[in-house]
């Protein structure tokens, strides 16, 4: 009779610690989506905030 696969012992051992929690900023970094995303975001919104501050700081034009 053929012995059934063992699956892999994901459970740590007693004497082991727990896991190390994954640091924040490889958890932002590992996510390259989102840093499209945000980047695209904040471009648009420093242009457009930039872009409208320059139209309302202009002097009126003097008609000829």
């Amino acid at each position: 009779m053929a012995d059934a696969p063992v699956p892999p012992n994901d459970t740590p051992s007693p004497g082991s610690s727990p896991p190390e929690e994954i640091p924040w900023g490889q958890r932002f970094f590992d996510r390259p989506f989102l840093l499209l995303f945000l980047g695209i975001l904040i471009m648009a919104v420093f242009f457009t905030g930039w872009g409208l501050w320059e139209i309302s700081s202009l002097p009126p034009a003097p008609l000829p």
